[in-house]
């Protein structure tokens, strides 16, 4: 019996439907098992199951405001009856009778997503309720609901998911930011150059390493050299010998109609490197010796250049780039340097499209290190909790 699996009233009702993640257009199947004899000893006379999505957004009037304007778009509401006292008959051999079912998701479903800030919130919540509708004028139904993980199909990233998985053989993609810097506010600048490489893809893919390298180049300011001087301990800018002085991170930007005008706000979705912990796949670090480049004709004067590549990967697991009529949600991988002294720092920002990377449904293994489930807040579990976010 999987995670799902969810008793009614002592065992009556168990919905057993296995931790899946689910594709648009895509059926849900599960199976209810009945026990007879409950059934019937709690006045059960019906049992119906659905399937149900909706975009919930819940924006804050103002700052310094308490009220809000709460939209529901329920753009997903398919029920059937699985079962009825009048229709039905013992079981045979035992008092379990199992029924299977199948609900087809539209092909057009957005994935599920959740955002929670102190101004605004939005989800996209899918779930599955199983509803045992009670005879009597004052008997209360007994309802369960599961929330349930969709994202869209895409085979484009499916595609690029097997190629990186092999290594990345394609073509890269790089972007570059250099600046003038130095430690005082006076003498000659030094140089400092940041790229960050990733694979050249149209859509980043869930739940797979993508590779990436960040190379840092210092050039000092110019000085003389003395025959075959080593370099002075005191070069400016130093390059970073550590992963832990970079910042680098994955930010989402959520595009949202509210009522005082529309709204983007960002949201730091997590962290690749981070000076706060040890990064999760490891960063190798490559530092190469100080290289003398003498000025043209004069041996004694140049400068020192030093360069640090830093390699690893990412593993993405968030919901994938969508847009609807009520949410827009957008991606870029930020990466950050500072280096001593006032305002020097390197920033690059660059844009990516996130897809789910996945063709059809897959079971999650739970028991797996890194299960293939994208990470949503913990509310989007709690479903009595939905009605009041």
């Amino acid at each position: 019996m999987s995670l799902y699996s969810l008793p009614l009233k002592r065992s009556a009702i168990t919905l057993d439907l296995p931790p899946t993640l689910y594709v648009s257009g895509a059926p849900v199947e599960g199976e209810l098992e009945l026990d007879y004899d409950r059934l019937f000893a709690d006045d059960i006379d019906r049992i119906t199951i659905g399937l149900e999505g909706s975009i919930f957004t819940k924006n804050r009037m103002g700052k310094e405001v308490d009220s809000f304007k709460v939209d529901v778009n329920d753009f997903l509401r398919k029920t059937i009856t699985l079962w009825t006292r009048a229709r039905s008959s013992p079981p045979q051999g035992d008092h379990i009778l199992r029924l299977p079912f199948s609900i087809a998701l539209p092909d057009d479903a957005p994935p599920a997503f959740g955002f929670e800030t102190y101004m605004n919130n939005a989800f996209v919540r899918y779930a599955i309720e199983v509803t045992g509708t009670r005879t009597g004028t004052f008997a209360v139904d007994r309802t369960i609901r599961v929330p349930i993980v969709v994202v869209a199909p895409d085979p484009l990233g499916a595609a690029l998911r097997s190629e990186l998985k092999l290594g990345w053989q394609g073509d890269w993609g790089r972007i570059t930011a250099e600046e003038k810097m130095r430690k005082m506010p006076w003498g000659d600048y030094s140089t400092a150059k940041m790229e960050l490489l990733v694979p050249h893809l149209d859509v980043f893919p869930l739940f797979t390493p993508v590779p990436y390298s960040i190379i840092i180049t210092t050039t000092s300011a110019p000085m003389k050299r003395k025959g075959g001087a080593p370099p002075p301990k005191d070069i400016f800018p130093p390059v970073p010998r550590s992963a832990s002085e970079i910042d680098f991170d994955l930010r989402r930007f959520v595009d949202l109609q509210t009522p005082y005008f529309p709204s983007n706000p960002e949201e730091h979705v997590t962290d690749i490197i981070s000076k706060a912990h040890t990064p999760s796949p490891p960063v190798e670090v490559e530092i190469t010796d100080y290289m003398w480049i003498p000025d043209e004709g004069k041996e004694d004067k140049g400068c020192w250049m030093q360069e640090a590549t830093f390699s690893s990967s990412m593993i993405l697991r968030y919901t994938p780039s969508f847009l609807t009529e009520e949410i827009k949600t957008k991606y870029m991988l930020q990466l950050k340097v500072d280096f001593p002294g006032l305002g020097n720092t390197l920033r690059v920002e660059l844009p990516i499209q996130i897809g789910s990377g996945v063709e059809t449904s897959t079971l999650v293994d739970e028991r797996a290190l890194s299960p293939m489930m994208i990470d949503l807040p913990s509310t989007y579990w709690d479903p009595g909790k939905w009605s009041h976010q």
